[in-house]
């Protein structure tokens, strides 16, 4: 078992090392589906704790041997997006497992953030363009210093507002993100078709974000839609071959 754990929180190892013990028996249930995540009180601070769902053989592999798993990369690009200027809860610790030398699972700890997720404050049709603008503004910062979220939708981005009101936000889930020196318009416009289900807030985002950058806002809101049709139509078909083939998501 690898165990990794920030420096400033070695006061925390107990807890650390007793979690794939102690993790089904205690701790608060926060989210329950392909992974799983706990929140803990310890040593005065709030923390979270994210189990991910236990790879196939050809990611146990690979991870193994060939690349960094989710924990590890959650861990790291925690620290990689803070030294950027981006807010995201601060890395804790986190722990792989092995069984017959493979990788088997692991857990990735971070301080907890209490902040909401955007999808609760712009999930009406007559959003609020404040926010939505602010976020764009965000967006564009965020693919200027070379980073492409992973999962990059409402509910991954939290927020508050800072004592002038303006809107700031907070980046989780971030194990899947890129880091590029400088990505091409094409990265950065695909990287945005999954921001929302909305389709109006989505169009209204993505020619505000062409417009700070200089680009035509319709053609990019243009392109965008056609990645995200692409997308969903690749999904669909992903489905419908695994229900012919009995496999379970």
């Amino acid at each position: 078992m690898k165990i990794v754990i920030h420096p400033e929180f070695v006061d925390a190892a107990g807890f650390i090392k007793r979690l794939p013990q102690s993790f089904e028996q205690e701790g608060e249930l926060l989210y329950d589906s392909r992974n799983k995540v706990k929140r803990y009180r310890v040593n005065d601070k709030d923390m979270v704790v994210k189990r991910y769902k236990q790879p196939n053989i050809v990611q146990r592999i690979a991870y193994t041997f060939f690349k960094k798993s989710k924990t590890e990369r959650a861990y790291l690009f925690a620290g990689m997006l803070r030294e950027k200027g981006f807010s995201t809860p601060h890395e804790v610790a986190y722990i792989e497992r092995k069984k017959n030398g493979l990788f088997l699972d692991g857990y990735f700890v971070s301080l907890n953030c209490s902040y909401p997720p955007l999808s609760e404050l712009l999930r009406k049709h007559d959003f609020d363009r404040h926010p939505a603008d602010e976020l764009a503004a965000y967006m564009v910062e965020l693919h200027k210093k070379g980073v492409l979220h992973g999962d990059l939708n409402l509910t991954n981005i939290l927020y508050h507002t800072d004592q002038e009101g303006r809107y700031q936000f907070t980046l989780i889930d971030t194990n899947r993100s890129k880091f590029k020196p400088a990505p091409t318009r094409q990265e950065c416009l695909e990287n945005l078709k999954r921001l929302t289900h909305s389709k109006a807030l989505l169009r209204y985002i993505v020619m505000q974000y062409a417009t700070l950058r200089g680009w035509n806002p319709r053609e990019c809101a243009f392109i965008v839609f056609r990645y995200l049709l692409h997308f969903e139509q690749k999904r669909k078909r992903k489905r419908k071959l695994q229900s012919w083939i009995g496999i379970k998501k």
